[in-house]
């Protein structure tokens, strides 16, 4: 694929556009038609509306199993949450339930330690900039929905005290305390441009992708300012994910087509690159319970999702069955 016709993929994301109406239409399925749709939002998206925290309960119900680790599969075709059995990666198997976002286009997913699932709706409309959703344990019924300062949100973390990071467009970073109605702080500047990933070290440390500024910075628990790691090899990076065991942090960008892996607090040049299979986009990987260090990585031009096992670079998995357009994973015991 063509260097421009990925950035403009990315930036179909960041303005979340790409084939997403409210949630009804699914994605083109060539990677051309989605380009060609990138630009249709132009400029900064309009600022979000002051609303607040609302807890929605839903009508029906749905529940799928918790004791075993799960891979949440965010899916802009399917326009769903597609939930799998990691256990079960290697039969290519169905998924086992699906979580259904309000607008239907997912990006960011995250867990925190009470197996609440969250998931960033990035369907922009109108006044509508994207939300924060939340799926108790369990359940796949959509209880709780954050408006207030989201903007176009792509990635989201939630650290051990239980406070909700989530990316936004243009170049910022709320950060929600544990039943906050709106953000407590908003980090800006020190070069954030187009933030997509995140991740949290076991220390609490927020790292940041950086589409834009084809870098990943720091948070340091508790800052409000950034650092940008100076990391090379990167190209337009968007998955990100940390191996709490061995201290590595992967990064996959897709105009380089590669994963790379560095060693926390070593060298700036990866310690393993990876090649991709075209246009590699999320990443997740598995810090509770066993396995630890299993990686999935998705790629978005062969519509697969790949499995790593712990400490291994080579993918054991290719997960196809439900996987149309994958933009956002999450890998966990809930």
């Amino acid at each position: 694929m063509e260097i421009f016709l990925r950035r403009a993929l990315v930036l179909a994301a960041l303005f979340g556009i790409a084939g997403c109406s409210s949630g009804l239409t699914s994605q083109p399925s060539s990677v051309s038609s989605q380009a060609a749709t990138a630009f249709v939002h132009s400029g900064v998206p309009v600022a979000p509306p002051v609303q607040h925290r609302a807890f929605r309960h839903e009508s029906g119900s749905g529940k799928y199993p918790t004791k075993k680790s799960l891979l949440f599969e965010g899916d802009q075709d399917a326009v769903a949450v597609n939930i799998y059995k990691t256990a079960d990666l290697a039969s290519n198997p169905a998924p086992i339930a699906t979580l259904q976002p309000a607008q239907g286009c997912p990006y960011g997913l995250a867990a925190d330690k009470k197996g609440t699932i969250y998931v960033a709706d990035n369907c922009p409309s109108g006044s509508f900039t994207g939300d924060v959703e939340e799926f108790p344990k369990g359940s796949t019924t959509r209880e709780t929905t954050i408006t207030d300062g989201i903007s176009s949100p792509l990635g989201i973390a939630v650290d051990k005290s239980g406070t909700l990071y989530v990316t936004g467009y243009p170049g910022s970073i709320s950060e929600y305390p544990v039943g906050a109605t709106s953000p407590s702080k908003v980090i800006t500047g020190g070069g954030l441009d187009e933030p997509f990933g995140l991740a949290l070290d076991s220390s609490g440390n927020l790292y940041i992708s950086d589409f834009g500024a084809s870098a990943v910075f720091e948070l340091p628990a508790g800052g409000s300012s950034v650092t940008n790691l100076g990391l090379q090899g990167l190209d337009e990076p968007l998955g990100l994910a940390i191996d709490l065991k061995s201290g590595t942090l992967w990064e996959n960008g897709g105009s380089g087509n590669v994963i790379n892996v560095y060693q926390l607090g070593g060298s700036t040049s990866p310690i393993k690159t990876i090649t991709g299979n075209g246009f590699p986009y999320a990443l997740a990987l598995e810090n509770k319970g066993k396995p630890k260090g299993e990686v999935v990585e998705s790629d978005i031009d062969t519509h697969a999702v790949y499995a790593f096992a712990p400490g291994s670079y080579t993918s054991y998995a290719t997960l196809t069955n439900g996987v149309e357009q994958p933009t956002g994973l999450l890998i966990t015991r809930p």
